[in-house]
Parts: C-alpha cells; structure tokens; sequence
C-alpha cells in the first residue's frame, strides 16, 4: 500500500490522472508606493521562480522594464491556465483571472498599480482588495481571520470600460462618480457595479483549491501558502 500513492503521482508527471502538484505563493506588495522591495516568488511542478519588478530588464517594443523572472508568461503556463497535454493552447482557467491579476503587480512597474488604482482595505485581518484592469474591475475578499479562500474570495465587474484600442481603456459613464466617461480609475464608483463570482473555468479540467494567508501593516500587503491542483 505504501507504493501506491507515489506511483500515483508519478503517472500525473507523464500526463496521465493522479495526485494533483501544489502551487506555492510568497507575495510582498507596497501599495502606497515604489518599492524595491516587491516580490512574486512561487513554485508549480519543476518550477521555481523568485521574482520582482526589473527596471532596466527588456520589456515589449523595445521598451524597458520587466518581470525579472518572466513570471507573467512562466505563471500562466504553469498555474493559471489549463492547457491538456494534447492541446496548443489553453482551453481556460485553472485559477480565477482577477487572482492571477494581483499576484503580477509586484513585477510590475509601479504606474501599473496606480493606473489600475490598487487598493487595500483592512477591517481587523478581514481585507478588501480593489482594483480596475482593462476593462475589468476585480474585488478580492478574505474572511476574518485574514483567510484568501482562491475558489469564493474573488468576483468581478466586467465591461465597466469602453477602449479605443488595446492599451486606452475610458470608465464608462455609468460606473463613473462623475456621470462622465474617465480615464481615471479612481473616479470609478464601487457601489455602481454588478459583481458575480471570478473562479476557474467550468471547462477546465483541472483546478486550484485551498486558502492563502494574508495581511497588511504600514501599507504591505503580504500574501503566502500552498494551493492544491484538483482534477
């Protein structure tokens, strides 16, 4: 009996159903300012990846500035899409998109949080996260005791922007305190949105479970632990 569960395991290594891998999450964020100190570090299967935001590292378009650890593309290969062995391509998500979100902004440059007006409110260990990406504005919520539950914590709001092309994204009247189209995030009125359940895909076959210790003191926002793969 002792050989059954690592053969198991084993045979998910070559493709086939057994033991779901573990991701493992180290997250540190500044979310009041520029901070060297941001960081992404996580695992999944063989990879093992300590990151943080990169200034002088080539980003797109011959700009600069990037993941230090290309966790942006290395993350979703490994965690946050569902590619089957025998797909090209991902067939959805393995993990709720506006998770996937939060957990770049360390590897990011810091306009990036502020054009997206991240933002943490604590009452007690209970936490509320916000923030505007795209076209999209995302509510993560832990429980009291501080608590990420990656399956229930996170919803959605999507379509609150209209855009002009990919990179030009304007609030829409209608989810704006001013009554106006804005290309300020922060004019964005949360009580005007309709939020539904941000979560894996109902397609995917295979997906995360499992809650993330949080906290936030002196305007760092920290969150650690293991998520369990479940097929």
């Amino acid at each position: 009996m002792k050989n059954i569960i690592p053969f198991l395991c084993a045979l998910t290594v070559f493709g086939f159903s057994g033991c779901g891998r573990s991701a493992k999450i180290d997250y540190r964020m500044n979310v009041a300012g520029p901070d060297n100190g941001n960081y992404f570090n996580w695992s999944a299967g063989s990879a093992n990846v300590k990151d943080g935001f990169d200034p002088s590292a080539p980003g797109e378009n011959g700009t600069t500035g990037a993941s230090r650890g290309k966790s942006t593309s290395r993350f979703d290969a490994a965690v946050t899409y569902d590619i089957p062995s025998n797909a090209a391509k991902h067939t959805g998500y393995a993990l709720p998109g506006g998770l996937r979100g939060l957990f770049l902004y360390p590897v990011a440059s810091d306009d990036t949080r502020t054009n997206d007006q991240l933002s943490v409110t604590a009452n007690g260990k209970e936490l509320t996260i916000h923030y505007i990406h795209r076209d999209s504005a995302y509510e993560i919520k832990t429980d009291t005791a501080g608590k990420l539950d990656v399956t229930t914590a996170v919803k959605v709001a999507r379509g609150v922007c209209s855009t002009e092309d990919q990179h030009t994204f304007t609030l829409k009247p209608e989810f704006s305190k001013t009554g106006s189209a804005s290309p300020n995030m922060g004019d964005f009125d949360w009580t005007k949105a309709v939020f539904t359940p941000d979560r894996f895909s109902d397609n995917a076959t295979r997906h995360y479970t499992g809650s993330l210790d949080t906290d936030f003191a002196g305007n760092i926002l920290t969150i650690k632990g293991s998520l369990k793969e479940v097929k």
